[in-house]
């Protein structure tokens, strides 16, 4: 399998997954580096903000698990 050549931000994923980005940042704390999910720095400042970014893979994901959260919503009506 081909390393990662491309990163996705929440807001991409967001907008593609047509969620708010809270949610998005909400499924990535559920996710590792292993599942796509990375988060990026643009500076070595120890406090630098950081953005939440994803592979395909980590898109893949994310939809997985907005259907698992959409199913176990339709349960509980």
């Amino acid at each position: 399998m081909a390393a990662p050549s491309m990163v996705f931000t929440a807001r991409f994923a967001a907008s593609r997954l047509g969620v708010d980005l809270d949610v998005i940042e909400e499924m990535a704390e559920q996710m590792e580096p292993e599942d796509g999910c990375l988060s990026i720095i643009d500076s070595l400042d120890e406090n630098a903000a950081s953005v939440t970014g994803f592979t395909r893979k980590g898109l893949d994901y994310l939809e997985d698990l907005l259907d698992e959260r959409r199913s176990d919503f339709m349960k509980d009506i």
